[in-house]
């Protein structure tokens, strides 16, 4: 059996997951209901690393995701030490704060 600090990290690990899944777009759940389902079951299974990939497929291919998604992907890699997978969705949250601060440039221009 598990120490009760893994199953502590595991039930945070979820929640973020889980909450991460809960913002995303009306779009994601039409464009992704495969990876989605998928990231139930892996859920289900205690697989959360795997589950976190779903997630990520799924954030990285539905256009407009928030970045309180990858916020909330990069709690969950970085509770799971996954420092590779946190460190790719801070970039991706960087050039997404890039990206808007490049729009309201050229729209107060």
């Amino acid at each position: 059996m598990a120490s009760q600090e893994l199953q502590d990290s595991w039930r945070k690990t979820t929640e973020f997951l889980r909450d991460a899944r809960a913002h995303l777009s009306e779009a994601a759940e039409g464009i992704c209901a495969d990876e989605i389902a998928e990231f139930d079951d892996y859920l289900r299974h205690n697989e959360l690393e795997l589950a976190l990939d779903s997630l990520e497929a799924v954030a990285l291919s539905s256009p407009g995701e928030s970045v309180h998604v990858f916020e909330l992907l990069v709690s969950a890699a970085d509770n799971m030490g996954l420092t590779k997978h946190a460190a790719r969705y801070r970039a991706t949250i960087k050039s997404m704060q890039d990206s808007m601060v490049e729009r309201w440039r050229k729209r107060d221009t």
